[in-house]
């Protein structure tokens, strides 16, 4: 009986213990990259739709009213969502000469900004 080959049920415990407390580990690790992924492509969203605000004004006198006027007008190929939520950006023009677009980033400490709902601003220079 004892030259029988095998592993004995403290050293399976020992080694599913270790491979679960490992596996926790990663988890915990990775989380906060997905969501400064999320958060980067969301600052590249807005950036972008800055860029394509801008050239609207310069061919127009004013800022377009909605963000899909940038996609009639070819500036954009369609209008950015968010990437957790599928949400278009939050758009807003108070006047003619001026407009705001808003985006809730994940990773609060990579912005300055703390109106609710909204922690992450664009506005026009």
């Amino acid at each position: 009986m004892k030259n029988k080959k095998g592993f004995t049920l403290f050293e399976l415990l020992v080694s599913i213990s270790i491979i679960a407390i490992m596996t926790a580990v990663a988890v915990v690790s990775f989380g906060g990259v997905n969501k400064r992924a999320r958060d980067s492509k969301r600052i590249a969203d807005l950036e972008k739709i800055r860029l394509a605000l801008e050239a609207a004004k310069q061919v127009g006198s004013t800022y377009p009213s909605t963000l899909n006027a940038l996609v009639g007008t070819s500036l954009l190929q369609q209008v950015p969502k968010d990437p957790k939520t599928g949400t278009v950006y939050t758009y807003s023009r108070p006047t003619n000469y001026t407009y705001q677009i808003c985006a809730t980033v994940e990773d609060l400490g990579s912005t300055n900004s703390s109106t609710a709902g909204c922690n992450y601003k664009v506005i026009n220079p």
